[in-house]
């Protein structure tokens, strides 16, 4: 990882007063392709965000650079079963087979977000968190855009493609991994 980059863990706490600086890492990091994302899914980040941090057992790990945040990753623990109800979860349920299924619940680490600023990726910034973040756990997933440049970084990482769907017109890719 590049010099002069600090990784600090944070809470919800820690992470709502920094809600803004999340917000527009979010927009560098979604605007551009392969997401583009629009200006109305841009700007529902925020309230993303606010459920995301009333999530049981949320955390996560921030870059640090210059006093600037460049990297931040976040996520909780799966619960005992596959959350439904919004299009996201029911898409990913609909896509994955009972076996893949299993290892979406606890005790696996739901990781919701891996954000790493255009301007500093490709120096191991993303890898760095994404190590640290699931460190302890015995599993974790997230999905991916099935263009995103990350995708690659979970392949070369030991993270493993499970399903492939659809939400608001987004190509996803689900990755699990395993210790």
């Amino acid at each position: 990882m590049h010099r002069g980059i600090t990784v600090r863990r944070t809470d919800a706490i820690q992470l709502g007063r920094h809600a803004h600086r999340l917000e527009t890492l979010y927009r560098r990091c979604f605007s551009a392709p392969p997401w583009q994302e629009s200006a109305e899914r841009l700007a529902g980040f925020p309230g993303r965000l606010t459920a995301h941090l009333g999530r049981d057992g949320f955390a996560g790990l921030v870059a640090i650079s210059g006093g600037h945040l460049v990297g931040a990753v976040y996520g909780w623990p799966a619960g005992p079963h596959l959350a439904t109800g919004t299009a996201f979860d029911d898409a990913l349920a609909a896509a994955v087979t009972p076996d893949v299924a299993s290892r979406l619940v606890a005790p696996a680490l739901v990781v919701a977000e891996l954000m790493v600023d255009p301007e500093h990726q490709r120096q191991g910034i993303g890898r760095a968190l994404l190590i640290r973040f699931t460190a302890g756990w015995p599993s974790a997933w997230l999905c991916t855009h099935a263009d995103a440049p990350a995708a690659d970084l979970y392949r070369r990482t030991g993270w493993h493609e499970e399903a492939a769907f659809v939400v608001e017109e987004y190509p996803l890719v689900l990755f699990t991994w395993r210790a």
